[in-house]
């Protein structure tokens, strides 16, 4: 079918040039049929009306002889001077008798007068004055002894009320070769323009992996409550999340943040995914210290050094009630607690260690902190907290922070909801400059959780 397509297209590219070509061609003749034959047939029309005009002239004056001629010619040139070249009587014979105005170039001969004659018609003949070219028509006057009328039209006079026409040839002539043009770039682009889609296909493909890659509601066991977005700032993103369970009911819990954004990013982002889900990094600190060095060494041998990625890692037991993480310089997560007052506490995890791929010896340490029922963590990257409104104000951790109060009762689903309508409220429609991610997580200790909540557990979008 993709074959068919490009086919269609090439044979549409053709046609094209082939339309224009045509075009070109109809719209050239006509224009030079324009301007050769119906402008010149004008002005011998014209020539006709000025011998009609002389003719009438002289009978009215009875004009027989050469001197009762000249002031009627002179007043017929001076009256259109704008259309008469010049205009002139000649005999029979080519001897001229009298005349108006310069002429240019010889009068015809006896033998063309005696041919036209014959054959009824007018001697015309194109000549090139300083004033423009001009047409000269020689035809007999019914006035008189025997005599041959001479008239010089100007072409560019009668070629006014062929203007409008032009000006349409003129554009038709502009259309073909702008058609022309068009055809041609089109068809040198082709080549670029196919594997440019077929790199949009494979984009497509990409992205659908990413979303393969996200996890669902029923990842994990009992102990958590989620939920989750992922805005891409281009097709595909280097922001990455993923929540999933581990060995004795604890659940694992991942955000990443990669350097840049598209491509590039996306494919750093599939290697340290598949790198923390492959790791086993959940046994113990020491583990989960040794996988984050190793991931780190990974990235610095293989990624240029502009590349790199902040990574936040934990897995929480409901058994102990106990959050164990390592922060590779990621923006700190929120742990935020309600005590009895309905006072919010709020405590960041920054502890662990550098960016990661840019330091090959950083070490990382993990840490753990003790959770109470209900909870909430709130992961975030960079795209939210930096989103910058319209006078280039930051969204910024207060105004999360004000959400998750707001919104405190409710299920991990409608607090993301409500940080990401209010981020989009502040960025008034802007489209983000970098990727958002947002994951909040609801978290219940075994034996301590709070009585079942009515609300549904959400999907990530």
């Amino acid at each position: 079918m993709a074959k068919s397509e490009y086919l269609l297209f090439r044979v549409a590219i053709a046609l094209g040039l082939l339309l224009g070509l045509g075009l070109l061609v109809e719209t050239v003749e006509t224009y030079r049929y324009v301007s050769g034959n119906l402008i010149r047939q004008e002005a011998q029309k014209e020539a006709q009306r000025k011998t009609i005009a002389l003719e009438r002239a002289a009978r009215a004056a009875k004009a027989t002889e050469a001197d009762d001629f000249a002031p009627i010619l002179d007043e017929l040139r001076h009256e259109s001077s704008r259309q008469i070249g010049w205009t002139r009587l000649v005999s029979f014979e080519g001897v001229e008798i009298t005349r108006s105005g310069t002429p240019v170039g010889e009068s015809f001969s006896a033998a063309q007068i005696h041919q036209a004659l014959d054959k009824h018609a007018p001697l015309t003949d194109i000549r090139e004055t300083e004033s423009g070219r001009v047409l000269v028509v020689m035809q007999p006057i019914r006035v008189g002894r025997p005599t041959m009328s001479e008239m010089a039209i100007y072409l560019d006079s009668v070629s006014v009320s062929f203007g409008l026409l032009r000006q349409h040839l003129i554009v038709g002539c502009l259309a073909a070769f702008a058609l022309l043009a068009a055809m041609i770039v089109i068809g040198l682009r082709f080549g670029h323009y196919m594997r440019g889609k077929q790199l949009e296909q494979q984009v497509d493909l990409a992205r659908s992996v990413q979303k393969d890659l996200l996890p669902s509601a029923n990842a994990v066991g009992e102990g958590i409550d989620f939920a989750a977005d992922c805005v891409q700032a281009s097709q595909v993103g280097g922001d990455f999340y993923d929540v999933f369970e581990v060995e004795d009911g604890r659940s694992a819990l991942v955000l990443g943040d990669v350097s840049g954004k598209g491509l590039p990013a996306a494919l750093l982002m599939g290697v340290i995914h598949g790198a923390v889900r492959s790791s086993a990094w959940t046994g113990s600190a020491l583990d989960h210290e040794e996988s984050s060095c190793r991931l780190n060494r990974l990235l610095c041998a293989k990624t240029a050094h502009e590349r790199f990625a902040s990574l936040f890692s934990c897995y929480f037991d409901p058994q102990s009630a106990r959050l164990q993480y390592v922060n590779a310089g990621h923006l700190p997560p929120l742990l935020v607690s309600q005590d009895e007052q309905g006072s919010l506490d709020v405590r960041r995890l920054e502890e662990g260690g550098p960016v990661l791929g840019l330091l090959p010896f950083a070490r990382y340490t993990q840490s753990e902190v003790s959770v109470q029922p209900g909870d909430l963590l709130v992961l975030y990257s960079d795209g939210i907290l930096e989103a910058q409104g319209a006078n280039e104000e930051e969204f910024g951790e207060e105004r999360i922070l004000k959400a998750i109060r707001d919104n405190w009762t409710q299920s991990p689903d409608a607090i993301c909801a409500a940080i990401l309508a209010d981020m989009r409220h502040f960025l008034n429609g802007q489209a983000p400059h970098d990727d958002q991610t947002l994951l909040v997580v609801r978290l219940e200790p075994a034996g301590r959780r709070q009585p079942q909540r009515t609300y549904e557990t959400a999907a990530c979008i």
